[in-house]
This record gives C-alpha cells, sequence and structure tokens, in this order.
C-alpha cells in the first residue's frame, strides 16, 4: 500500500501543533494544504518497498536553474529542508551579500522538488523550469542598494511550495569599498529576513540602518509573506532609508504600522547621549499607552524595534563652532537645551478592529496610537532666529474586560456570558518649546505642556447596564524660559565665574529633560492601574 500526502513549504503555527501532537519526534512536520500539493512526502508500505503489486514510487532530485554550485546554493538546498513557517529564506539572504562581497553580483539560480513518480525526469516532460519561480513566489523579499557612484544592486529571493529562486543584478561595475559595504549588511538583511519569516512577525533593521552613508546612498526593503492560517492572509513590510529619509511600513494579521523619520536638519540632532534618553522616554511612552489601551503586544513592540532603529545611524556636528550642515542656524546650546535630541518624525499605530462581543456589535475592541514631534527653524539672519519644536501624542482605545480577575472573557449571545466592563480611552498630550532672538540676544523662551485623560466604563450583569462612569484627567503648565537660558545677573560676587559655568551646565541639562513630552505626567500605568477607578469619578 503506497500514500502520499501534500507538502507545504510554510506550514501555520497552528498546523505545525498539530503534527507535533501526532508525531513528537517530528517537531517540524509539515501541514497539508489544498493550495501546495505540487511536493508530496511518500510514505511506502513493506509490500511497495518490496516492490510487489506496484511500481515503487521514486523520490524525485531537485532540479537547479544552473548547475553553479556556490555558498547561496548551498544556503538553498539547506533552508529548502527547513518546513517551519518562514524557514525557506533561512541564510539565504545573507549568503547571497556574502558572494557580493567576493565580487560576485550578477547570478541568478533556483531549484525545485518534482513530485514524486515512476517515471524519470518529471520536468522534461512537464515543461516546468525552475527559473520559472523569479519573481512569482507566495512569499518574496525584494533588497535595491543604490551606491554613491550610482550604481544600482538589487536582489529578489521567491518562494513557493515546491522551490525557491533567487537573483542578484548590479547596473554597473562596484568598487572595492561598495562590494565591501554591500557584505556588511549580510547579517543585517538576514536579521531583517528571518524577523518577517516569524509565525508572530517582528521588525528587525538594526542591521540594514548602520550602512555606511559615505557609500551607499540608499537602501529599500521589502518583505511579502504569506501567513499560512485561517483564514489565509499576507504580511508585508516596506522599508527605506537614506543620509536625510526613513521610513518604515507594516501590514498584518493584528494591523498596520507606519513611521517616518526626517533626519535632514542635522543642526537639531543632540549627543549620542541625548539622543539614548529621549529614546528611552519615548520607549516609556509607548510601554504606558500599550498598557493603558490594551494594545496588541506584538504591534507595540514593532513600533519600539522600528522607532530605535530609524533614529540610529545619525549624528549632530560636533563642533560648536562647525558650520550647521544640514540645517538653517547654527544653533546655540540654549537653542539645543529646548529639543530633545531626536529628529522630527510621525509614528501610527492601527490594531485590527475585533467586534468580541455579539450581542452588542456597536462595542469594539481597538487601539489607534499616534505620535509626532516637528521642528520649524525661521528668521531672517543668525542674529534674528527663532527656534520652536511641538510634539504630540494621540491614543484612542477600547476593550472589555471580565467582571472577575483571572477569568477569560468569553461573550456570546447568551444573556449569561454579558459579564463585564467594556472600557473607551481618549487621551493626548503636547509639549510646545520656542526661542526667540533680536539681535543677537535672546528675547523669549518658553515651555508649554498639556496632557489630558479620559476613561469611560459602562458595567454589565447578565446582559443590563449596571454603571456608566467617566473620570476625566487634565494637566497643564506653561514656563518662561528667559530666567534659565538668558544671560546670568551681576551681583553674585561670591559665585567663581567656573561655578557659574557649572551652574549654566546643570541647568540646560536639567530643562533638557523638562521639555520631553510626558503623556502621563508623574504616573507609570500598569495593566491593573489602567482598570481602576479614582474615587473622584465623575457619573456620566
Amino acid at each position: 500500500m503506497t500514500s502520499i500526502s501534500p507538502l507545504n513549504s510554510w506550514n501555520s503555527p497552528a498546523a505545525r501543533a498539530s503534527a507535533t501532537a501526532t508525531a513528537p519526534h517530528r517537531a517540524d512536520a509539515p501541514a497539508a494544504t489544498a493550495r501546495s500539493a505540487t511536493s508530496s512526502i511518500v510514505a511506502l508500505s513493506p509490500e511497495s518497498a518490496k516492490g510487489e503489486g506496484a511500481a515503487a514510487v521514486q523520490p524525485s532530485p531537485l532540479v537547479w536553474e544552473s548547475g553553479t554550485r556556490d555558498k547561496v546554493s548551498e544556503a538553498m538546498t539547506k533552508s529548502f529542508s527547513s518546513y517551519a513557517f518562514g524557514g525557506r529564506f533561512s541564510g539565504v539572504g545573507a549568503a547571497m551579500l556574502g558572494q557580493a562581497k567576493l565580487g560576485n553580483y550578477n547570478f541568478s539560480q533556483a531549484m525545485r522538488q518534482p513530485p514524486p513518480s515512476t517515471t524519470a525526469n518529471v520536468y522534461a516532460a512537464s515543461a516546468i523550469a525552475p527559473g520559472d519561480l523569479h519573481g512569482f513566489g507566495e512569499d518574496n523579499v525584494s533588497l535595491s542598494i543604490t551606491t554613491s557612484s550610482g550604481v544600482e544592486v538589487k536582489l529578489s529571493l521567491d518562494s513557493q511550495g515546491d522551490g525557491l529562486a533567487v537573483r542578484m543584478t548590479a547596473s554597473g561595475e562596484l568598487s572595492d569599498a561598495e562590494t565591501r559595504a554591500l557584505g556588511e549588511l549580510a547579517e543585517g538583511f538576514q536579521d531583517a529576513i528571518d524577523g518577517m519569516g516569524q509565525s508572530t512577525p517582528k521588525i528587525k533593521l538594526d542591521g540594514l540602518m548602520q550602512f555606511d552613508q559615505k557609500v551607499l546612498a540608499s537602501v529599500k526593503l521589502h518583505a511579502e509573506v504569506k501567513v499560512r492560517g485561517e483564514p489565509e492572509s499576507v504580511q508585508t513590510l516596506d522599508f527605506q532609508a537614506d543620509g536625510t529619509q526613513r521610513s518604515v511600513s507594516f501590514s498584518g494579521v493584528a494591523g498596520t504600522l507606519d513611521l517616518k523619520v526626517d533626519a535632514s536638519a542635522l543642526n537639531t540632532l543632540g549627543s549620542k547621549e541625548r539622543q539614548a534618553k529621549a529614546l528611552g522616554s519615548y520607549m516609556q511612552q509607548f510601554d504606558q499607552a500599550a498598557s493603558r489601551g490594551h494594545g496588541d503586544a506584538g504591534l507595540v513592540a514593532m513600533l519600539k524595534d522600528s522607532f530605535t532603529a530609524l533614529h540610529s545611524n545619525t549624528s549632530a556636528p560636533q563642533a560648536a563652532d562647525a558650520p550647521p550642515g544640514t540645517g538653517k542656524w547654527r544653533l546655540a546650546p540654549e537653542d539645543k537645551a529646548i529639543l530633545s535630541g531626536l529628529a522630527d518624525f510621525t509614528a501610527s499605530v492601527s490594531q485590527a478592529v475585533n467586534f468580541s462581543n455579539p450581542m452588542r456589535g456597536s462595542e469594539k475592541d481597538s487601539f489607534n496610537y499616534e505620535v509626532s514631534q516637528k521642528t520649524a527653524q525661521a528668521g531672517a539672519s543668525q542674529d534674528d532666529r527663532s527656534v520652536r519644536q511641538q510634539q504630540q501624542s494621540k491614543l484612542s482605545a477600547s476593550f472589555h474586560e471580565s467582571l472577575v480577575a483571572g477569568v477569560p472573557l468569553r461573550l456570546t449571545t447568551n444573556t449569561e456570558s454579558q459579564n463585564y466592563t467594556y472600557h473607551q480611552i481618549e487621551d493626548s498630550a503636547s509639549s510646545d518649546a520656542q526661542v526667540g532672538y533680536k539681535d543677537g540676544k535672546l528675547v523669549r523662551a518658553s515651555l508649554q505642556q498639556e496632557a489630558s485623560q479620559s476613561t469611560r466604563v459602562m458595567k454589565y450583569f447578565l446582559g443590563k447596564l449596571e454603571s456608566d462612569k467617566s473620570t476625566p484627567g487634565n494637566y497643564s503648565v506653561l514656563r518662561d524660559l528667559l530666567p534659565v537660558l538668558g544671560p546670568y545677573q551681576t551681583g553674585a560676587k561670591e559665585t567663581t565665574p567656573e561655578a557659574r559655568i557649572e551652574q549654566r551646565k546643570q541647568a540646560l541639562a536639567a530643562l533638557s529633560d523638562d521639555v520631553l513630552l510626558r503623556s502621563y505626567p508623574g504616573q507609570t500605568i500598569s495593566l491593573w492601574q489602567a482598570d481602576v477607578l479614582p474615587a473622584e469619578e465623575v457619573s456620566s
């Protein structure tokens, strides 16, 4: 007796779990799908193995586009045997850029696994060539790199159920420095591929962001991965970066993410230490928003990872008297003190809406978060200039919770299941800092910060509304910064010039911390705190 079962290339986590349960010694056994039936696993009975009763089915050898064997072909052979979700490109991207480092940057390779057959030379009979996979993969990744000299290098990877295809081309000859710079991106390219290949995708762009900006002008990545589940879906990632502009866009089952960073004004950037402190502050705020609004952990993690990556590989002019470079004016320490130190950006996360209560279709589980920074430099001259930086954030979320802590909520059309609280969150925050000069003298400096939180909680028991309460919260501060940023007043004779300089440094450093956006001033909101209403509730 002979049995044949389909072989899928990137099976879903659910399918892998099922396979693990039935065959504990084969954790990576692939799941069967109706769509991918071009490759097969063959199980022969003892009788068929002896050739009794029927012709023995023979496994078909791999068919290659090119007879050339190199590190890329070896990586393709190895990764093809990995049936885990996303494993088909494992090690292949790094191998391709590794070949570029050796000077081999124009090549094409593809492989296919014909279905088992009693007839030899299957592909010769069916006229299906491995090269037909190029550009037609269900899962595909492309990388485009433009060098400072104008040469464009393109890489593409395609995967189907029965094969792999890769291609690399260059529009011209590359210098030794350019091939070396390409090779240095091998690990970062592979990290980005592996991140998208996971069942819970991750955005790993740190390695690609470290490209040599003196040799390479831009880097672009596109990845499209089919999620084989019920129902099937597609998750995509687009990334682009050059010396001044960076962007990330993601779309998947969990929701969408968009992030843009404008690093063109180098004179507004802070030191590495200053940038690290600002990044840490924003990471905390992202966590606070996710906790308060019950945002999807995977989406928020992608926001944090991409936000950190896109703000890397930037540096401000080091010398105080250096020309401003990319930026309108040469900024004084007093100007830098009111700036976050980061490049301007816009970021948004939108979680896929879920209607989890069949009894009340108007109630939805959602999470939408936006955050941005914008810096403006104006004036007729260096001595008559103004600098202004605005930071903003907005959170809009809604979710259901069980009335009993630790007990999962399962809402149905049965009134006995309708025991829950429904939360609606609306938060916003802003920070507006500015300085102005007249005839070379600082004439105005101010900082205005505002934050508001609004929580509405509706409690239902056995389908009946028992309470509907709203809790507002507001915070506002307006500071005149002239006493801090302006020149020191005379009369403090006991203070030495060195002491004054040190005091001023400390004052500017403290102000640099104060100007950072604070969505939840003086609060650290945890998951449990976000759901507890304060005593001063206001009934709607």
